[in-house]
This record gives structure tokens, C-alpha cells and sequence, in this order.
């Protein structure tokens, strides 16, 4: 009998049947039970979407949304939230992955308890030998290798802060994670999380349970003269044993080095693997001076928890910076990105709708001073007014996601960028990869999960993603608007007219506010919706 080990489940392809941990059969419905199947048959090896829906769907036209939709309720089954077992290949389609052991025992009820008691341990034995001898020979790394670790990096201590030229250590935290997240053997903590909870004071514990962190990136920076002195830790939070430290002094020209031998370090201790590709791109990311470099970094803090002041104070700091280095490409993805939410929140007269394609072009200038760096391909994503161009916005996206995999504000810029393509169920899946590993989410994914829940008519989650957006970014308008729809689409339109007067008092906007994407399902039914309120007051 041919059976596959799944996540600790067991596919017996002969039977057509998916079994639990104690042999019970898991119902799938017929065509995700089809899709299993099909990717169990060649197992390792890419099945495109072509043929899947081919064979699971012969004679009959679907779309992808039909074979995104058994993807999902396969996961689920599996408890893949990691889509470490059905893996997407972007455009291409779907690659299974067996457990260690690829066959099951003939009688799957007689002995897969103690099977799945014997793997266990034998987790348990490689991950304390793996974690207790980080420099252990490559060739006895290899299970571990193919590991996802959950890590989230601090917000950096800043040393004499009060000094004008100082570093700033949400800055250095983004930079650091980005790079990090490279890595398709890490998991990185959102950086707009972690530098949330440590603005609320938790101890580097607190905040390891709260993400579900298993090791911590900390440190302190300070600035001096023309050297940077990092002082950095790489923590294992389950017994908050130091795994590995480091000190360096790096001037301006030094800092890519540094950020290579950092990475390489943190990678090493965790038996990931930075590729030599990667190496060469950190190679070529000096800025012209540290001064450059720390209003760069100011720039990223004050747009993490962004407020009109802040944005521009923002945009000073990157147009200072770009003077001041002109190839430095994270001060020109930034500064588009600044100023992309200056003008969609009508937060500087001195910028509008008109100025948008400039925007774009300064982070597009970015993406051509260093192709590889993931954040401004997301940035670019973001700032691209999908409603106009949504193709653009889905490919640059991807573009961020191939290139920091381990980041999951790339897949949430993703998600959104489907959403606008009108491709929701699609949109779903790269939204819910990134908070599978992102227990403690930062306030726009409470946007995005609004804007999804509302497009699939799941109008009560909708509900509440929305009050969640009101409460933690009370100046947006498009929460405001999802919750007032949202209560009359659960039959609490009467609440919703009572509600008015007071967001509109807050939120004036709303007074002639239009939901975008433009003449999409979404925005036609929101639109709808504040029109019966407008005229019921």
C-alpha cells in the first residue's frame, strides 16, 4: 500500500484517504481530497495548476480561484501554516513535500501512535543536539537546515541618544530584520510589531511570548564620531541563554561588511544559510556617510508609527539624505514612501494626487540602485495605484516576496495587491502565510484582513477586523467606512445611523468618502451603504 507522511498525517493514495495521528479518517471534500492526490502521485516535484485542474477538473473551465480554494482547505487539514508541505511555486504551481519517512506502515491504525511517538523523540533529540552544538559539522545540520526558525529583532538600544547625528533603533531593527529575512530558513517577527511592543515597555521575554519568537535579535548602538559601535545578541528565549554576541565598530564604508559578517553570524547560529548571492548584494550597500545612514534610519521609525507630523518630518530627513547620498537606494525607497502616504492621507499641501507618479519614480530609482533589496519592491507595491494598474502593483510584490520570504509584510503587501487584481481567494492565501507566523499583528494588517473579510461577504469578521482598524488607527477613514457597512450588512443599520455624527464629527473625509479600488464589488456595496446613511441624517 503507497502512503505519504504529511506534517505528521498520513495520505494513503491507494485508498484515497487521508488519515490523523490516530488513524482517523479527515474528510476533505472531493476535489481538495482530488488535489492532494494528485500532488501525493508525484510528490517532490513541481504539478503546475494546468494540470491539476486538468485532472481534477477534466472537461470543465475553472478558474484559480477554485484550485486556491482546495489549497486552502488541504493546509488546514494538514495544519500547514507554514505551507512548508504544499508549497506555492509563484505562476507555476504546487510542490508536495513528505515528511522524513515518506511511506507509512501497512496497518496505519496499529502502529502510528508509536510511529509519531518515535518521531518525536527523534525531533527532540536532533533539535537539542542541533541547538546545543551550534558549530556542529555541515553535513549532521542537514535535518535542521530544512527547519523554519521564528525570529524577531529588537529595536535597538540607542547610547546618548540626545546627540542630533545619533542612530535611531527602530531604524537599525527594520534594516536588520529585512535582511534577515532573506532567509527562507527564517521567520521574521514583523519589525512594526516588535517596535510596537517595545514602545510599551515589555522586557525582550515578554515580547518573545507574545510573537512566539523562539530567539531574539538585541543590542545597543551608539554613535561615535565616524564609527557606529553595535554591540549586538542573538537570544534563545526558551531559557534565555545567550547563543551568540558580537561587538563592531563600523565606519560609513564598513557597514556592509558588518551587516554580512551579522547576518552570516545570526544565520550560522541558527542553521540557516545565507547564499553567496546575497553576500555580494551586502557587499555593495555602502552609504556615503553615517550621517546619511541615521537620517535614513530616523525616517524608517517615524513611518513604522506614522502621524501627519511625523511623515513629514519623514520627508525632510530622506530629501536631506538623498543630498547627501544620491545612490544610496534606501533613502530613495523611503522617501517615495513617505511621500506616497502624504498624499493618500492628504497630510502636506504641498503634495497631491499629481505628485504620485514621482513618487513612484523615486522608488523605482531605488529598485534600479539595488535590484535585490525586498522593501522596495513591497514599498513600490504600496505606492503603484493598483486601481489603475493592479498587474503592476501583484508583479512588484512578488518581486518582494521572492526576495525576503521570510518577511511577512512582503506577503501582506501581496495579498493586498491580489485583492485590488480582483484575485480575493488568492489574496486570502498570501494573507493568512503571513500571520501563520505572526501571532501579534501590526494595526494594518487589521486593514487587510477588514478589506478580505468583507469581499468574501464574511461581513461579521469584517465587523470586527474593522473596530480592531478604528481602535489601533483611529485616523483612517477606510476602517471607519468598512465597520459602518459592515453593521448594515448585519442587519444593524440602525446602529450604523446612530454611529454617524460622531465619526463624522472625527472624520469629516466621510462626508464624501469613496471607497477604492473604484466600481469594484467592494467599493460599489460600501459606496452604497454611506449614501443611506448620508441621507438618513
Amino acid at each position: 500500500m503507497a502512503c505519504l507522511r504529511l506534517n505528521g498525517y498520513t495520505l494513503d493514495l491507494d485508498q484515497a484517504q487521508l488519515f490523523d495521528l490516530y488513524g482517523q479518517a479527515v474528510e476533505l471534500r472531493p476535489q481538495a481530497l482530488a488535489v492532494l492526490l494528485e500532488l501525493g502521485r508525484r510528490h517532490g516535484e513541481l504539478v503546475t495548476k494546468r494540470d491539476l485542474s486538468a485532472r481534477v477538473w477534466p472537461g470543465v473551465s475553472v478558474t484559480d480561484d477554485s484550485l486556491v480554494q482546495c489549497v486552502v482547505e488541504i493546509r488546514r487539514a494538514l495544519g500547514d501554516t507554514r505551507q512548508q508541505v504544499v508549497r506555492t511555486m509563484p505562476r507555476r504551481g504546487y510542490l508536495l513535500i513528505v515528511d522524513a519517512a515518506d511511506t507509512a506502515p501497512r496497518d496505519v491504525q496499529s502502529f502510528y501512535r508509536v510511529a509519531a511517538a518515535l518521531a518525536m523523540i527523534a525531533v527532540a533529540i536532533v533539535l537539542v543536539w542541533q541547538f546545543s552544538f551550534p558549530g556542529a559539522a555541515p553535513g549532521r545540520r542537514e535535518a535542521h537546515d530544512r527547519m523554519v526558525v521564528d525570529v524577531a529583532v529588537l529595536p535597538l538600544r540607542v547610547l546618548n541618544a540626545s546627540r542630533e547625528s545619533s542612530p535611531d533603533g527602530n531604524g537599525l531593527a527594520y534594516m536588520i530584520a529585512s535582511e534577515l529575512a532573506r532567509n527562507p530558513d527564517l521567520h521574521i517577527v514583523s519589525p512594526l510589531a516588535t517596535a510596537e511592543l517595545r514602545g510599551k515597555n515589555l522586557s525582550p521575554s515578554q515580547i518573545a511570548a507574545m510573537t512566539h519568537a523562539r530567539y531574539l535579535v538585541d543590542g545597543s548602538a551608539e554613535r561615535r564620531g565616524d564609527r557606529l559601535q553595535l554591540h549586538m545578541q542573538l537570544i534563545d528565549s526558551s531559557n534565555s541563554r545567550i547563543v551568540w554576541s558580537g561587538r563592531f565598530e563600523p565606519t560609513a564604508q564598513d557597514l556592509p561588511e558588518v551587516t554580512e559578517a551579522l547576518i552570516s553570524r545570526i544565520s550560522a547560529s541558527l542553521g540557516a544559510t545565507v547564499r553567496e548571492s546575497d553576500r555580494a548584494v551586502l557587499r555593495n550597500r555602502a552609504p556615503a556617510s553615517l550621517d546619511a545612514h541615521s537620517r535614513v534610519l530616523r525616517a524608517i521609525a517615524l513611518t513604522i508609527a506614522p502621524s501627519p507630523e511625523g511623515l513629514r518630518d519623514a520627508r525632510q530627513e530622506l530629501e536631506q539624505a538623498v543630498r547627501l547620498d544620491p545612490n544610496y537606494a534606501p533613502a530613495w525607497a523611503h522617501l517615495g514612501q513617505a511621500k506616497t502616504l502624504l498624499i493618500f492621507g492628504h497630510h502636506d499641501p504641498g503634495l497631491g494626487r499629481q505628485d504620485l507618479p514621482q513618487a513612484i519614480a523615486d522608488i523605482e530609482h531605488a529598485t534600479a540602485l539595488d535590484p535585490l533589496l525586498a522593501s522596495s519592491w513591497r514599498m513600490l507595491s504600496i505606492a503603484i495605484d493598483s486601481s489603475q494598474n493592479p498587474e503592476a502593483a501583484v508583479t512588484a510584490a512578488e518581486r518582494a516576496t521572492e526576495l525576503g520570504p521570510g518577511d511577512p509584510d512582503n506577503w501582506v503587501a501581496l495579498a493586498v495587491a491580489q485583492h485590488h487584481a480582483g484575485r480575493t481567494q488568492v489574496a486570502i492565501e498570501a494573507f493568512e502565510k503571513a500571520i501563520s507566523w505572526s501571532p501579534l499583528r501590526p494595526p494594518n494588517y487589521a486593514i487587510v484582513a477588514a478589506r478580505l473579510r468583507y469581499s468574501v461577504q464574511d461581513y461579521e469578521n469584517a465587523l470586527r477586523f474593522a473596530r480592531e482598524c478604528m481602535d489601533r488607527t483611529p485616523a483612517l477613514g477606510v476602517c471607519k467606512a468598512i465597520w459602518l457597512s459592515s453593521l448594515v450588512r448585519t442587519g444593524h443599520a440602525v446602529e450604523a445611523q446612530a454611529a454617524w455624527p460622531a465619526l463624522v464629527a472625527a472624520a469629516p473625509s466621510l462626508q464624501t468618502y469613496r471607497m477604492t479600488p473604484y466600481n469594484t464589488p467592494m467599493a460599489l456595496s460600501v459606496d452604497q451603504d454611506l449614501d443611506r446613511l448620508r441621507m438618513a441624517q
